[in-house]
């Protein structure tokens, strides 16, 4: 069933997200920004009928049936809690919120009214993603005992910008750092001990993370990076081998299985490359079944990355407060 969307923000992400809509049979009628120029720009080049110089001006479209947040890190979670005052639902941007105590009183808010709420963890619904698990659960390299993970790019310097900007909510670890954490969670349940290390950039914000962390039955070690092209790579280790997620891990497009040395099988993943487009998908499968919560971007799971996150920040001495 096709769905009606507004857009909050207009930046890349937007736009890649704005295709994946109209990909998959979706509409949108209105999209908000900070600036009307832009928001009129965004509109004209996907045939949008309303163009806001405000975000929360989407919401007074009663066509609208869901809401996509792509706004700055800072204001997530209040642009959610907006969407869930007007009885709207809503795909929020990762991360959630800049620590979890705004997270989950917002959910805690939407489950009250039932108001379906998701994070943009769109890794989480991706095939590549989706086929390691199903090795693991087949038990491809017996039991999971290690993850290793990197998420490294150079971004912009302009300390200006969102990437660096403390009062935007800036840094490696939010914007990029969730990757590899999401990941080290899903394989090996939420971290019960942490110890971080970090590198803070001349905002406050962390340029660059290394993280080690032990759970229940394994450990995991991963770094995120804006000033270090380290690659977007990930292995899950095993009794009987390792499954390698082809970078960029997030969606990746090939899946390798090695024992030892040797590679035993590359698996290509179909529809790697229709990206957004699943998390698309998996918003209009759970509002057509009528659910609040989505089985592959519940909200456990969003609470636990931002509980480790806080306790990341605490580690490096990064605040935003």
């Amino acid at each position: 069933m096709s769905r009606t969307w507004a857009i909050m923000g207009t930046g890349t992400i937007a736009t890649a997200f704005a295709e994946a809509i109209l990909a998959e049979g979706g509409t949108i009628a209105a999209v908000g920004s900070g600036s009307p120029e832009r928001a009129r720009a965004f509109a004209e080049r996907f045939g949008i009928e309303h163009a806001h110089g405000t975000h929360h001006e989407v919401l007074s479209h009663d066509d609208v049936e869901v809401v996509y947040v792509a706004t700055t890190n800072e204001r997530h979670h209040l642009d959610v809690q907006a969407c869930v005052a007007a009885g709207v639902a809503v795909l929020n941007e990762k991360p959630f919120a800049l620590d979890r105590d705004h997270a989950a009183s917002v959910l805690d808010v939407a489950r009250q009214r039932g108001v379906f709420v998701a994070e943009a963890m769109w890794m989480r619904v991706q095939p590549g993603f989706l086929a390691l698990h199903e090795q693991l659960a087949a038990g491809a390299i017996g039991k999971p005992r290690l993850v290793q993970a990197d998420f490294g790019i150079v971004a912009e310097p302009d300390v200006s910008r969102r990437w660096f900007a403390r009062e935007q909510g800036g840094g490696a670890l939010l914007d990029v750092g969730i990757y590899p954490l999401t990941f080290a969670i899903s394989v090996l349940g939420p971290p019960t001990r942490i110890r971080a290390l970090g590198e803070l950039a001349s905002t406050g914000v962390d340029a660059q993370l290394a993280v080690a962390m032990t759970h229940r039955d394994g450990l995991s070690s991963w770094s995120c990076s804006f000033v270090a092209d380290s690659g977007v790579e990930a292995t899950v280790a095993g009794e009987t081998g390792s499954l390698r997620l082809g970078g960029p891990f997030h969606h990746g497009s090939d899946l390798t299985r090695r024992q030892r040395d040797r590679v035993v099988e590359t698996v290509e993943v179909v529809d790697a490359d229709l990206g957004y487009r699943h998390e698309v998908r998996e918003v209009h499968r759970c509002l057509d079944a009528g659910l609040t919560e989505s089985p592959a971007l519940c909200h456990a799971d969003t609470l636990a990355a931002l509980d480790a996150m806080d306790r990341i920040r605490e580690q490096v001495g990064v605040s935003y407060g």
